[in-house]
């Protein structure tokens, strides 16, 4: 472990920019403290414990480890990446944004000076105080509903309004490159953040990495296995948390708490450098000079030393900068886990001491803080705008404000747009037309490729279609769409799977090989732990990046991360947020991929734990259309399905996530002449038609199958279904997201509306979520799922299993005739039910 002591700094210019720093720190402090005042939520204790980390790391310089970003700009693609991990700590960062907008702010009105103007839409001004803890809906009359809209106080919100601040920090927030939140969450994408910018070719060390995390949410399984994704990516000091280390959670402490404090064992900094970080402490994480230096001991650092960085700063949660040896005037300091919640009433006395301190230090007084706490809406919002202002008038003083204002456009004017990277910036290579479903290769494609780092050449082969009768299952075409996607690209597909990259078909979709940031940086093979949610967050931290300076174009990499499909619930969380963060960002982000490996019922086989036909179900909870679900049971329906995908995800910024299905066995390829929609390319139309109605014939409804061994063993029986004189028209689903985009008269022509009041399925999934929406009320009565006795399967060789799952060609058969024999009675049935609604 490597220990930094608080270090003299002889470029820090003692004392004055040290007391500007602590007065920065001070406002900051203030000005959070006010917005839970007023708002009467969000949290205390652990914003003020960031505070100090906070105003040095934006405020330092990137020449001293500080951050290099653009206030103006603050969506820049080359600035640090900033991530206040901790998201219920935003009121650090929202105070300290505010207070930044109000220097600049004031500069630019003073002077004219364009290089102080920050456009209003990207600025936090002190207006936006009155956001914290709203929603954008409720801000648009919030002023105008107390006859506030004119009020001179509020005249920052003209045109522009004001700003919803949400309770944990989001990736929209000014420097912030993270949605924090949901413990663990957070930081655990700033692997895969980092080693972007090594696979792209960046300098090293720059764009850096810095996230804020504590020692409750660093329990939490994504941030414990960070410790091992960091470590694997040899990312070194690219990336570089600081670790809040107070003991204090949101009720208990950790260690004395949770922990005994009998097992001594239990040492934090001793977890981080068993795994091989470099870490770093400093004995207080309030001082501004032991935080300065660590920051510059980081930057100094030996750039060929890979390993991640930390930095554990004993903090506490409750810090106020003007307590003394845990004493405030005629009070003790509330520290620890009962300083997490803003739990105070309004104008309490706990907050007017706390008020008190921050008077007698700038010789201010804030109003109406000793009547008690306010009752009436309107008066609220005038009195916390005005001592928001109040504690903004600090800036006034020694030309604190015009300092700042200097400093932010002095880092900002170090951000430049000629940066230079391995990869075209200008050109999105997932928008090339080879990727195009009507461009893709039928026959097995033999090509050299050529490395352009070391100039050797290979030969690579590329089969996106297979002849039928060749012995290949779903799964097999994986590798094959992957490959031809990095030749495309020129290796811009990254995939981290587990110890099973081989076993679920990803492992050969590199062309070169295995990921080394020294001695194959072109390899896009990242190899990886079986750590399903750390794997899928550093795919997320990867995809979120963009190195093009235009927001409406991509230049960057996507990623796949793929497990059994039974374990891929693991991946959904961080999945879950990254959907958010895309919706919201203003740059193209590239797209993450789930591959649910080794779904349906087959996989039981292996053991019930891998039973996965529920598992996978959770991809369908998102907003439809921010992701696309692709379920393969043919070799020959993956390219153009995925491809279909693919198409829309690069042009449509609004997908996210492309969730493919695929399952073990290897079954034969499909001969496609005999279906009714011979088309090689079928799949991407989402449904299609293998078998139609026979003309002339009693109709006896539709078969919609899904999956590997159903939809296999379903075409196995077709000719005794003939020959039993059942006549369906079985239809095949890929993915309901794909056929929604198709044309209406493709969609009539293949399942019409009426049909779904027709209709049972033959999937490998489960009844809980059928593959299409809205379907009639007697499906389930009919329908072949593995869970038809809403029992797990016991397991067994995969025949055995399949069998259990009643989905061997005799029970598929012996359903479909039953739906066939019965449909008059079914369709009676559903007539008797809408007759009894008249």
């Amino acid at each position: 472990m490597s220990q930094v002591s608080p270090v003299s700094v002889s470029d820090l210019k003692l004392p004055t920019e040290r007391e500007q720093l602590e007065d920065i720190g001070y406002v900051t402090c203030m000005t959070l403290v006010l917005l839970g005042n007023y708002s009467q939520t969000g949290h205390f204790g652990g914003p003020l414990a960031y505070t100090p980390f906070n105003v040095v790391t934006h405020l330092a310089g990137p020449e001293r480890g500080g951050l290099r970003f653009d206030y103006r700009r603050p969506k820049h693609p080359y600035s640090d990446k900033f991530m206040l991990a901790a998201g219920h700590c935003a009121p650090t960062c929202y105070a300290l944004w505010m207070i930044m907008g109000e220097a600049m702010y004031r500069k630019y009105q003073a002077t004219g000076d364009s290089r102080y103007y920050v456009p209003p839409d990207l600025a936090m001004l002190s207006v936006d105080g009155l956001g914290f803890r709203r929603g954008a809906g409720a801000l648009k009359t919030l002023l105008s509903d107390q006859s506030l809209a004119d009020h001179r106080l509020f005249a920052q919100a003209k045109g522009r309004g004001i700003r919803a601040l949400s309770g944990h920090i989001e990736s929209t927030d000014v420097t912030n490159d993270v949605n924090g939140g949901p413990s663990g969450i957070g930081i655990a994408t700033a692997a895969g953040k980092a080693a972007f910018w090594d696979i792209i070719g960046a300098p090293v060390g720059s764009p850096k990495v810095i996230a804020f995390e504590g020692e409750f949410a660093m329990c939490a399984g994504h941030a414990q296995e960070l410790k091992t994704q960091a470590i694997a990516l040899q990312v070194g000091k690219r990336l570089r948390i600081f670790f809040s280390d107070n003991n204090a959670g949101i009720d208990d402490a950790l260690i004395g708490g949770v922990v005994n404090r009998k097992f001594e064992g239990y040492r934090l900094i001793d977890q981080w450098t068993s795994y091989g970080w470099n870490v770093f402490s400093i004995p207080d994480g309030h001082d501004y000079e032991q935080v300065l230096g660590v920051l510059k001991t980081m930057e100094a650092w030996d750039p060929s030393d890979r390993r991640p960085m930390i930095v554990f700063g004993k903090t506490i949660k409750g810090y106020w900068p003007g307590a003394v040896n845990g004493k405030l005037p005629g009070t003790d300091q509330i520290v620890g886990y009962p300083s997490h919640p803003y739990a105070f009433k309004m104008n309490s006395d706990y907050f007017v001491t706390l008020a008190q301190t921050f008077e007698e230090r700038y010789g201010v007084k804030f109003a109406g803080i000793r009547d008690g706490a306010v009752t009436d809406p309107r008066e609220r919002l005038i009195q916390f705008k005005t001592n928001i202002d109040i504690a903004m008038s600090a800036l006034d003083r020694n030309g604190l404000g015009d300092w700042l204002a200097d400093r932010l456009a002095d880092i900002g004017d170090s951000l430049k747009d000629n940066f230079k990277v391995r990869i075209d910036v200008k050109r999105d290579p997932f928008l090339d037309d080879r990727l195009r479903v009507a461009n893709l290769p039928e026959e097995p494609q033999s090509l050299t490729v050529k490395n352009p780092l070391s100039g050797a050449e290979k030969q690579i082969k590329v089969s996106l279609f297979r002849k039928y009768g060749e012995v290949a299952g779903a799964r097999r075409a994986v590798s094959e769409i992957v490959k031809w996607l990095n030749y495309v690209t020129e290796n811009r597909v990254l995939t981290l799977a587990a110890d099973l990259s081989e076993s679920v078909n990803l492992e050969h979709g590199s062309i070169w090989g295995h990921y080394d940031p020294e001695t194959n940086p072109l390899g896009t093979r990242l190899k990886a732990a079986i750590q399903e949610a750390g794997n899928a967050s550093t795919a997320i931290g990867l995809v979120s990046q963009n190195a093009s300076v235009d927001p409406e174009k991509f230049a960057g990499v996507w990623a796949f991360s793929g497990t059994y499909g039974a374990f891929t619930p693991l991946m959904y969380l961080p999945a879950r947020v990254w959907s958010q963060q895309n919706q919201d960002s203003k740059f193209r982000t590239g797209v993450l991929h789930i591959l649910a490996g080794h779904s349906g019922p087959e996989t039981a086989a292996d053991a019930r734990t891998h039973f996965g036909i529920f598992s996978p179900q959770v991809w369908k909870l998102f907003p439809r259309g921010q992701v696309i679900n692709l379920s393969f049971w043919d070799y020959n329906d993956v390219a153009p399905g995925y491809f279909a995908a693919a198409e829309i995800a690069a042009r449509e910024k609004k997908v996210g996530i492309i969730v493919i299905e695929v399952a073990r066995p290897d079954f034969k390829v499909a001969d496609r002449t005999k279906f009714a929609d011979p088309d090689l390319r079928a799949a991407a139309k989402g449904l299609y038609v293998i078998r139609d109605f026979a003309p002339g014939q009693p109709k006896h409804g539709y078969v919609v199958a899904q999956g590997s061994s159903a939809t296999f063993n379903l075409v196995t029986i077709l000719p005794r279904l003939e020959q039993a004189g059942i006549n369906v028209k079985v239809i095949s689903a890929i993915s309901e997201e794909l056929f929604d985009r198709q044309p209406e008269a493709y969609r009539n022509s293949v399942l019409p509306a009426e049909a779904k009041q027709d209709l049972m399925f033959v999937s490998s999934g489960t009844r809980r979520m059928w593959p299409l929406r809205n379907v009639g009320s007697l499906t389930d009565a009919y329908s072949m799922t593995s869970d038809w006795n809403n029992q797990w399967l016991t397991g067994g060789l995969e025949a055995d299993v399949i069998a259990e799952a009643h989905l061997d060609t005799e029970s598929i058969f012996a359903g479909v005739v039953r739906f066939g024999k019965d449909r008059s009675r079914r369709l009676d049935q559903q007539r008797a039910l809408l007759k009894a609604l008249e």
